[in-house]
């Protein structure tokens, strides 16, 4: 039998996959490496919440700013996407799993957890980590934020990665 840690994590879904992020502003090829091998090398499993701004405007999309995505229309749309997480989440939670955390990222109109984008970083919450900490709301105070310079500055990168590390650890 396979041994699991029982232990999960949320993240948002460009770290597992840039593929997602708006064209100018992609880190990677791929993935945040180093996020995840934290995640990994602390033998924490990773849920990959949806992007709520694929799924609304595409890959190819245009930048916007939270103004932009703070509709009623848009708001309906990340809960619908958030309903089945809300419910893997409980699945866990009933099944004895623990809830690590959730891992946003910085300057996110969407997925911003401490600091969003309205016409330039602005303290305050991405739209969907709004809607998903209304639905979850245990995971408040459990949050970290990927920075922006995250992937292009290397002491960024690396401090960041010993966040992650230390909270997968002790979270």
């Amino acid at each position: 039998m396979t041994k699991r840690s029982k232990r999960v994590i949320l993240l948002s879904h460009c770290i597992l996959n840039q593929n997602s992020v708006v064209q100018p502003i992609a880190r990677m090829p791929g993935a945040l490496e180093g996020v995840v091998r934290a995640c990994l090398d602390a033998e924490v499993g990773m849920i990959q919440l949806p992007c709520p701004e694929l799924m609304a405007y595409g890959p190819e999309r245009q930048p916007m700013d939270r103004k932009g995505y703070d509709t009623a229309k848009y708001r309906l749309q990340c809960r619908r996407l958030l309903e089945p997480v809300r419910a893997q989440v409980e699945a866990y939670r009933l099944a004895g799993y623990e809830i690590v955390g959730l891992i946003g990222i910085g300057n996110s109109p969407s997925c911003g957890i401490d600091t969003t984008y309205e016409g330039g970083p602005q303290p305050g919450r991405g739209i969907f980590m709004e809607e998903l900490l209304k639905m979850l709301p245990e995971l408040e105070g459990r949050t970290l934020q990927v920075p922006r310079r995250y992937g292009q500055d290397p002491g960024v990168t690396a401090e960041f990665d010993q966040e992650v590390a230390r909270f997968c650890r002790v979270a």
